[in-house]
């Protein structure tokens, strides 16, 4: 019998069966030639991918649940390891999923997004907090360096709400599915220089562009541009990259 999960581990069992069949859904529609699934678990979204997918290939980074794994579908393409340290350009095109704890959810996106390599989309449950991120707009709450990180690189979509009733144990909090479509080819070539300059603009949150760009850029770059003073979090991602070319002379 499998032990229970391990909380140190963010483990917590994803059970409704109605929500593993949505996400199986949202991930693979009517069929896919392959999807990757990340901390498979017990298997519970492993079984709704199967029946989904020619190809399914899982990676889970504890070994006793990669043993019951093995055991359940001897078939089952498993790959013992840890998700941030896996190249997705091993697997052909297909599609990415999984249940993510939540602890590693924002690495996981943000690794993926650099470099997908032939998976097409991800579909991923993840704590709500992290999904309002994601997805934010500007001038929200939620949105900060992430949303834009994520929003050039990538179409984000919120699915759905998951509630805590949903996992064994259950969480404290409630998560969310969300798909990520990666760009095809993003807005601006240098990828790290414009999300560098990005975390500068949000260096200090409640300060104007002004005064966080101050130090950074000469001023005459940037003194007549009529966003300079506004905050960060009021700018879109085609703001960030119109400034961004103007800074850098860019085109």
């Amino acid at each position: 019998m499998i032990r229970p999960a391990r909380q140190k581990l963010g483990q917590h069992f994803l059970v409704s069966g109605k929500v593993l069949e949505r996400i199986a859904k949202a991930a693979c529609g009517p069929h896919a030639p392959l999807v990757v699934e990340i901390g498979p678990g017990r298997g519970a979204l492993t079984e709704k991918l199967l029946g989904r997918a020619d190809r399914v290939a899982a990676i889970e980074l504890d070994a006793e649940l990669a043993g019951y794994l093995r055991a359940r579908w001897p078939g089952l393409e498993l790959l013992e390891a840890n998700a941030l340290e896996v190249d997705w350009s091993r697997w052909g095109a297909g599609v990415l999923t999984g249940s993510l704890p939540y602890y590693i959810a924002t690495p996981i996106v943000s690794r993926y997004l650099r470099a997908p390599g032939l998976l097409s989309q991800a579909v991923f449950l993840i704590q709500k907090e992290v999904a309002d991120r994601i997805t934010a707009k500007p001038g929200g709450r939620e949105y900060g360096y992430f949303s834009v990180e994520c929003q050039f690189l990538a179409q984000t979509e919120y699915l759905f709400t998951v509630a805590p009733g949903a996992f064994r144990p259950p969480p404290k909090v409630d998560s969310a599915a969300i798909r990520l479509t990666p760009q095809s080819a993003p807005a601006l070539p240098d990828v790290d220089g414009f999300l560098g300059f990005v975390s500068i603009c949000f260096r200090q949150k409640r300060k104007t562009l002004r005064n966080n760009l101050a130090g950074a850029f000469p001023a005459e770059r940037y003194r007549s541009r009529p966003e300079i003073s506004r905050r960060a979090e009021q700018l879109s991602v085609t703001e960030f990259v119109d400034l961004y070319r103007a800074l850098n002379n860019a085109h």
